[in-house]
């Protein structure tokens, strides 16, 4: 961080834009007190003096005359000096004993300056012409109001130059605390881009624009991690689990082509090839349909769902299957589902999801077990069975794609029914969490968005990510669609 990169910040820009407008305004404030002050200061006495002058009209020479010279008397500091000259110029009566030099304009107000005693002194004036010619000048001693005026200028001035230090001062304290923000969320930027996903936005937890920002690039970051981890894991886990039913294939093949078989064995082994190949294209087809819900594609087809209905319906499928193994199958509706529950959700992948979880269930459920359903404020869907339960040090990896876990080690499959789940479940704004249940398992699907407004896909996410880089405004008004 650098004090020229200040130029470049917006918000110090901003802080002295700001400090421009509110010195320009304060100037026109303080300029209009001022004009109104001195008007007011002035305007007042000048109408006086004006009166004074135009007053002498009616009087004779000789009784205005003695007039200005009893002012004179009653005026030794010359504060409101009087002059009365005749038509030629030529001093006749007053304190005031000569004539200003230009001769002003009659009956105009104008201000001139007098040395008296070693001191220049301003004065306010009227030249007044009387009936008989003679001309008369009215004064009076504006210094304090000069002085006034002074002042009220210096103040205006130095409140100018003080308002201008305080808007680069307070600017740059502004703009450094911007930029020191912004510097820290660019590191952490920075890091992520050279591959450390687990870095993350520093956020201050004001709740301001840019927290708002790093809260939902954070996000990002969390689903951008876990499926990068997830593709991590993927190449391992495929060639791990994969190479079980490829090695049964491939001596299969080598055992038919190398011993003399009959019809009757070859069919047997190409019988048992096909299931093989079969069993690697459904784990194939898994693992493209999970890629096809994180990828977000699904979410075109959302409608509106009675979620309780849904659920019935998918209770009802697999009643059969639990009757088979003399399980007790139940479904509770509960109050959250007494009344039609819609949500935004594509029914086919939510029945999918469901079913996996009923299977599930009625898979590791002994017989003469017992399965319940349930719908819960959130909305929470719950599927509850007697079964051995999920070790809770497990339950984080099942949701892992190829894991399985120490119970299902000997039951068929290939460790991807929960991770679809959980697909499924991210696409519509839920989660997959499996709760603490005594004697059995208990699985939940709750919602953890609005059900009317679906999250943002990892396809959104990485779009996002890519914007910020471009466009930090862009991204954020993406992220705020």
């Amino acid at each position: 961080m650098r004090l020229r990169d200040l130029r470049s910040a917006s918000s110090f820009r901003l802080a002295l834009s700001f400090a421009a407008l509110f010195g320009s305004a304060s100037l026109l404030f303080v300029g209009a007190i001022y004009f109104l002050t001195t008007g007011f200061l002035s305007g007042n006495p000048d109408e006086r003096m004006r009166a004074q002058a135009v007053s002498f009209d009616s009087r004779s020479p000789d009784n205005a005359e003695a007039m200005i010279d009893q002012h004179g008397t009653l005026d030794p500091a010359n504060r409101r000096p009087f002059g009365l000259f005749g038509p030629d110029g030529h001093w006749i009566a007053g304190n005031l004993k000569k004539l200003p030099d230009p001769l002003p304009t009659p009956e105009k107000f104008f201000e001139t300056s007098v040395r008296s005693e070693g001191q220049m002194t301003i004065y306010r004036s009227i030249l007044h012409q009387l009936p008989n010619g003679n001309r008369i000048v009215v004064s009076r001693n504006i210094e304090e109001l000069a002085q006034f005026r002074l002042q009220l200028l210096d103040m205006t001035i130095s409140g100018l130059v003080l308002m201008a230090l305080l808007g680069v001062v307070g600017g740059t304290i502004i703009g450094l605390a911007s930029l020191r923000r912004l510097d820290s969320v660019t590191l952490a930027i920075a890091s992520i881009t050279r591959g450390d996903l687990s870095q993350r936005l520093p956020a201050r937890g004001n709740n301001d624009d840019i927290d708002r920002l790093v809260r939902v690039v954070n996000s990002m970051l969390d689903q951008i991690e876990r499926l990068m981890g997830e593709v991590k894991g993927v190449c391992d886990s495929v060639a791990h689990d994969l190479r079980t039913p490829l090695t049964r294939l491939l001596a299969g093949l080598e055992r038919a082509r190398r011993q003399n078989l009959s019809r009757e064995e070859r069919e047997v082994e190409l019988a048992r090839a096909i299931d093989e190949v079969q069993q690697m294209l459904r784990t194939f087809a898994a693992l493209l349909r999970i890629s096809e819900m994180e990828d977000g594609a699904r979410r075109a087809s959302f409608r509106e769902v009675d979620l309780g209905q849904l659920v019935a319906d998918v209770v009802e499928y697999y009643e059969p299957a639990a009757e088979a193994k003399a399980i007790r199958l139940s479904y509770a509706p509960g109050p959250a589902a007494q009344a039609p529950l819609m949500i935004l959700a594509d029914a086919d992948l939510m029945f999918e999801a469901l079913g996996n979880l009923l299977d599930n269930a009625t898979k590791f459920t002994p017989q003469g077990g017992r399965i319940a359903v349930e719908i819960a404020e959130g909305p929470v869907i719950r599927v509850t069975d007697s079964g051995p339960g999920i070790p809770a040090e497990e339950r984080e990896q099942v949701a892992i794609r190829f894991h399985r876990g120490s119970q299902s080690r000997d039951t068929p499959g290939n460790g991807l029914g929960l991770p679809l789940v959980s697909a499924i479940a991210r696409l519509h704004g839920m989660e997959l969490r499996f709760e603490d249940h005594r004697g059995g398992c208990r699985v939940a699907l709750a919602a953890t968005v609005s059900p009317l407004s679906p999250p943002m896909s990892a396809a959104g996410g990485l779009k996002i990510f890519n914007l910020l880089r471009r466009s930090p405004a862009k991204a954020l008004v993406a992220a705020s669609n």
